[in-house]
């Protein structure tokens, strides 16, 4: 009997059984690329069709609303991550918090901005992008697993070293760095430790606070079940002081008063609400968003993590590996939500139209199959998509 057999208790299925009441798919498909990106819960289309209602009829729709709903998600998200509503910067994309905080530094003429070497593109462009003010972009390995050592890191560091970023959780090998030890070799040297958390945010518990973070930065629509064009940014006081935001937006300007007077030229110092995407209202998004965070945070970020790691070990016990090669690391604690897989005796993509005729929907990330289950899905879903899985020859 394998572990994931024994895992599985009456209550457990009961309780997958009830998250997976939140979500909806009339067709029966079974989701298995929240990395890609997260369906939202059907609170929280409900929650979109109203704003849309609402919008067909805007007097129903109060001034005060430009304000308040989107504060409300401001204190969610900070709630969320263990910070406070004027740490949180409201976004549409995980690129907006980074592009603000790269953009929005001092640079000096040699300036050295630590990179990990093959990590996700959003995470490293737009530190690239500064080279025209003189910044040099260094890179550091990862292993074969994609662990970042923190001891390379240290090593790496030198005394222009600026800022170290990189993605928490790896889409291309399920890696989750240690931000702990991490942090602390940032810390130790002065660096700026800046975090892309769109693979992590909503699958994994974070207490900014207890981690030695400058910035965590996230999309919304992936593992926090959102509509597209959210995101948010953490930024740590200290930080906030730093970055210049080079941009105004009147109605972020007009906070505190009335729509009855607008015609004022004033320019104040709003800290994080003067960083936000402009127009945070965004009532379908704002209002969908919304309730899909109060939903993760009902269920509560530790009892989503334990449950993805069930899923997880129910995967990995399940898997023929004579067939396939787990690509990422599988000690619990170094792994994440997502489980890339090579095929030993083939191509992926023969496996992929096999599964997705079944029903069954992963991802093919650069050559490699990825499966990233999350909180909506169950032990069932699993073991269907095994059962193609280890009776594939690719």
């Amino acid at each position: 009997m394998t572990k994931a057999e024994r895992l599985p208790a009456t209550t457990e299925r009961t309780q997958q059984r009830g998250w997976s009441a939140h979500f909806s798919d009339p067709g029966g498909h079974v989701w298995l690329n929240t990395a890609h990106q997260g369906p939202m819960p059907i609170a929280a289309v409900r929650a979109a069709s109203e704003a849309a209602r609402e919008k067909s009829a805007p007097h129903t729709i109060p001034d005060a609303a430009f304000n308040e709903r989107p504060e409300k998600l401001r204190s969610l998200l900070a709630a969320f991550v263990g910070g406070r509503p004027d740490e949180i910067v409201l976004g549409d994309s995980t690129s907006h918090g980074l592009n603000l905080i790269a953009y929005g530094l001092s640079w000096r003429d040699e300036d050295e901005v630590l990179c990990v070497e093959g990590d996700y593109p959003a995470t490293v462009l737009p530190w690239l992008a500064q080279q025209h003010h003189g910044v040099r972009v260094q890179f550091v390995q990862r292993d074969a697993q994609g662990r970042i050592d923190p001891g390379r890191v240290r090593e790496a560091v030198t005394a222009r070293t600026r800022v170290f970023a990189l993605t928490w959780v790896d889409s291309f090998t399920g890696a989750a760095a240690d931000l702990a030890e991490l942090g602390r070799v940032c810390r130790e040297a002065g660096v700026l430790f800046v975090v892309n958390g769109s693979q992590a945010v909503g699958a994994r518990p974070v207490d900014v606070r207890a981690t030695p973070v400058d910035a965590l930065v996230s999309c919304g629509y992936k593992w926090m079940c959102g509509p597209y064009a959210t995101g948010f940014t953490w930024l740590d006081p200290s930080l906030i002081g730093m970055i210049e935001p080079r941009r105004v937006h009147w109605l972020a300007q007009q906070r505190g008063r009335g729509l009855e007077h607008m015609r004022s030229y004033t320019i104040e110092d709003l800290g994080v609400r003067g960083m936000d995407v402009f127009c945070p209202a965004d009532f379908l998004n704002t209002a969908a968003w919304t309730s899909s965070v109060e939903l993760l945070a009902g269920l509560g970020a530790h009892a989503v993590n334990a449950h993805g790691q069930q899923l997880v070990q129910r995967l990995l016990d399940g898997l023929d590996q004579g067939l396939y090669e787990v690509v990422g690391p599988q000690a619990s604690q170094e792994r994440s939500g997502l489980v890339v897989l090579g095929h030993r005796r083939g191509r992926v993509e023969p496996t992929v139209a096999a599964l997705t005729a079944e029903g069954v929907h992963v991802a093919v990330r650069e050559g490699n199959i990825r499966l990233s289950p999350h909180l909506f899905n169950t032990f069932e879903d699993i073991d269907r998509a095994l059962e193609v899985l280890n009776f594939s020859e690719g």
